[in-house]
């Protein structure tokens, strides 16, 4: 029994020998910490080292994703400011170009009622609503029956005469053109007073049908109303002759240009009481017009 109990103690004897050589060097690493720091430095630069090209490439994926969403945003805004500016400006151009027909307008407008003013007779001022699409020789305006519109009515601008209506409803007319081959206008020649007839030809142009004589006829002379057809006021600008040929028959060929512009028409006067059947007796009395 003695003997066991000896063999017992003599083996812990190690474990306490290991124990304590621990705790002398436990001792002496703290005691050598607390009196020297130690160098951790170059762990800290690997690490960093190692870090650091990770975190740059995130910081620049970041930043590019950042920039490009930025750019998308402001290129969103400034197509949005373009397409704004650009209606805005159609706006703009198209109030510009509707308050220029209305000074236009306003201009044709008073020199008809200008017209009015001159005293013609009793007239309405019509908007030429339609035009013949095959031969162009009609026009429809927007006056009627209602307005005293009639067959034969006489129909002009401030530039000369337009022509006759020819059809009438309660509120449209139909206008036929001086330069209807079926038109037929009483005129006489400004500078000698000589009576004659012109008549359309179906195209852009008049021709001399009559005449008391052509001999003293030439290019520039301007043709008027003469109040012979009791249809036209007289005095009125018919056309200027443009060209002179040969005699056909009787007369000379005489090519006629319409002072009025007949293709662009868009408002004209409408004579619908004459003057003489006013009051005013004499036709010779009628105010001429110069364009």
């Amino acid at each position: 029994m003695f003997a066991m109990s000896r063999t017992v103690t003599a083996s812990k004897k190690p474990v306490w020998i290991v124990l304590a050589v621990a705790l002398v060097i436990h001792t002496g690493l703290i005691s050598l910490q607390g009196r020297h720091r130690i160098d951790t430095g170059f762990v800290r630069v690997w690490i960093v080292d190692m870090l650091a090209p990770m975190e740059k490439l995130a910081d620049r994926s970041l930043y590019g994703v950042r920039s490009v969403w930025g750019r998308y945003i402001a290129l969103t805004r400034v197509h949005d400011e373009n397409q704004r500016l650009i209606r805005e400006n159609d706006d703009l151009r198209l109030q510009i170009i509707q308050e220029r027909e209305a000074v236009l307008e306003a201009q044709r407008v008073r020199a008809l009622v200008g017209l009015q003013d001159s005293g013609l007779g009793k007239s309405v001022i019509a908007r030429v609503i339609g035009r013949d699409p095959a031969q162009r020789q009609t026009i429809t305006i927007d006056k009627g029956a209602l307005h005293g519109l009639k067959p034969d009515t006489a129909v002009l601008t401030s530039s000369g005469i337009v022509g006759r209506v020819i059809h009438s409803s309660n509120f449209f007319s139909v206008v036929q053109l001086i330069i209807d081959s079926q038109s037929a206008v009483g005129v006489m020649l400004e500078s000698t007073r000589r009576h004659g007839i012109v008549k359309g030809t179906g195209a852009r142009d008049l021709e001399l049908d009559y005449i008391d004589d052509d001999n003293d006829l030439k290019e520039g002379d301007r043709f008027i109303t003469s109040g012979d057809d009791r249809v036209y006021p007289k005095g009125f600008p018919v056309g200027l002759i443009t060209w002179i040929g040969p005699r056909r028959g009787l007369i000379k060929a005489v090519q006629i240009q319409p002072t009025a512009d007949l293709g662009r028409l868009e408002e004209v006067l409408c004579i619908v009481e004459r003057r003489e059947q006013a009051g005013v007796a004499d036709p010779d009395q009628a105010p001429a017009v110069v364009p």
